[in-house]
């Protein structure tokens, strides 16, 4: 077994089994300018009322014309205020509104997206390529929240944090890269990164189960191994990485220890950041898990200072 300086030394200049796709850049800017315009939403009050801020539900209609969910908390105080956008890892629903009030006293607006129901598998629907993968419509959906939460009455636009763990990781930094606004992003064990290095590196488990099943059951001689890999490209969250504007600030995390998602997927996703200021906190003894001292350092990174 590989020791923690040995792992980091690996890890340093990692960039992924795979270069990101040709043309993927044009596709998510055009692919996001659908996705982030005016759609139908509604705004309603979530049964909860506090002196410091509104408790909201929001419902919206996605790209493909399903409608998706988010829970929105809005600062009483005088604004403009900050927004931070919260996802949720795949094996995991939203958290509830108590858990998510703790945003409120650093003075954020927060709204986290309810993911819709699908079969959390990752493949799905690459056959028909980028256009019709399932995960790249979670994207969408991603996306579409954002372009709504950061016209909500009393947001700033110009101080978005997006944060998330695990898959809820690739959905920070696909807003991150692909939302006007954002100015920072956190994710924590993104998931799923580097599809192809991720996979040969034994991950089977939540977002690589699909990966497992398709060579199984779908392709079992791996004759379209390139295409299949390289169509999955789209939906990495390394090559979200690869687009996050130049002026943004990433905060990455991972556990050493996490076989869901391999580290080595994290630091191609972190190498991968085309911003010139971020971060990467390493966690040796922590698999796929919530971690305090991460959520700590978000605390601390997501502070924009006085305006």
């Amino acid at each position: 077994m590989a020791t923690v300086s040995q792992m980091r030394a690996a890890g340093e200049k990692y960039l992924g089994a795979d270069a990101a796709p040709e043309g993927l850049a044009s596709y998510w800017s055009a692919r996001a300018g659908r996705a982030l315009a005016a759609r139908p939403h509604e705004l309603a009050e979530a049964g909860i009322d506090t002196p410091v801020a509104a408790y909201r539900e929001l419902s919206f209609t996605s790209t493909d014309g399903q409608g998706v969910r988010a829970r929105v908390l809005l600062p009483k105080a005088e604004g403009p205020h900050p927004l931070i956008l919260v996802f949720h890892d795949m094996d995991r629903g939203v958290r509830g509104w108590h858990h998510l009030t703790r945003y409120l006293a650093p003075g954020y607006a927060v709204c986290h997206l309810e993911c819709r129901p699908w079969a959390k598998d990752v493949t799905a629907g690459w056959q028909d390529g980028a256009d019709g993968l399932v995960l790249a419509q979670l994207v969408d959906d991603a996306l579409a929240m954002a372009g709504i939460a950061r016209t909500l009455e009393g947001v700033d636009a110009s101080r978005i944090v997006t944060w998330g763990e695990g898959l809820g990781g690739l959905l920070s930094l696909a807003c991150a890269a692909l939302v006007p606004g954002v100015a920072k992003c956190v994710a924590f064990n993104p998931t799923p990164a580097d599809f192809r290095g991720s996979w040969e590196a034994g991950a089977s488990d939540l977002a690589f189960s699909g990966v497992t099943r398709h060579f199984r059951e779908e392709d079992p001689a791996a004759e379209r191994l390139d295409e299949f890999f390289g169509t999955l490209g789209y939906v990495d969250a390394a090559s979200f990485a690869a687009l996050l504007p130049a002026g943004a600030e990433l905060l990455c995390g991972c556990g050493l220890m996490d076989a869901a998602q391999p580290p080595l997927g994290c630091y191609a996703a972190y190498n991968r950041a085309a911003c010139a200021k971020k971060e990467l906190a390493t966690y040796p003894k922590f698999v796929h898990e919530r971690i305090n001292d991460f959520e700590d350092r978000l605390l601390a990174f997501m502070h924009f200072g006085e305006r």
